[in-house]
């Protein structure tokens, strides 16, 4: 029983391209090597590309061409579920496996905020608190990814093209 549809495309999808982007982020953290971060944006747009072809062209039909809303939309959805992946990853690296290196990394952000002068320390209380919880990283993740999936998403959905069908009879 191999059931398809729009949700569960674009769940198995994102499921797979933020298993990558989170995998490269892992050995980005882990190794310290920021290649793994452009390797990582490399696999994510190659992918991201591949699976809304492939969706492009298994639900074409002469009939009716999968346009660029719905291209447009699967990309959107897609980017859904890798935000929350990329968020669940962000939480797991910030509490448990490299809570050292992302300690040192809110504590530079919290003092460039009170460097500024417009902070009270009220105020920078409340953003480190809101900066280190888990429902904020992941809200962050998938807020992050819609938008990056609208904004790439035009450009995607324009660049793959349902392929042309030439009917015989109308020549």
């Amino acid at each position: 029983m191999n059931q398809t549809n729009f949700w569960n495309d674009a769940a198995k999808y994102g499921a797979i391209i933020g298993g990558v982007s989170a995998l490269c982020s892992l050995l980005g953290d882990a190794t310290g090597i920021g290649i793994f971060g452009l390797v990582g944006f490399a696999l994510y747009i190659v992918l991201l590309i591949r699976f809304t072809r492939r969706r492009t062209m298994e639900y074409s039909t002469p009939e009716r061409e999968y346009d660029f809303g719905r291209r447009w939309g699967f990309v959107v959805a897609t980017c859904l579920f890798i935000g929350i992946i990329n968020g669940a990853y962000s939480v797991l690296a910030s509490r448990i496996l490299f809570t050292a290196q992302y300690a040192q990394v809110y504590d530079e952000v919290s003092r460039s905020l009170v460097s500024t002068g417009i902070y009270t320390d009220e105020l920078k209380a409340m953003a480190d608190r809101m900066m280190r919880s888990p429902l904020w990283l992941v809200f962050s993740g998938v807020f992050g990814q819609l938008i990056f999936g609208s904004i790439f998403g035009l450009i995607i959905a324009a660049g793959v093209q349902p392929p042309r069908r030439i009917d015989k009879q109308s020549e």
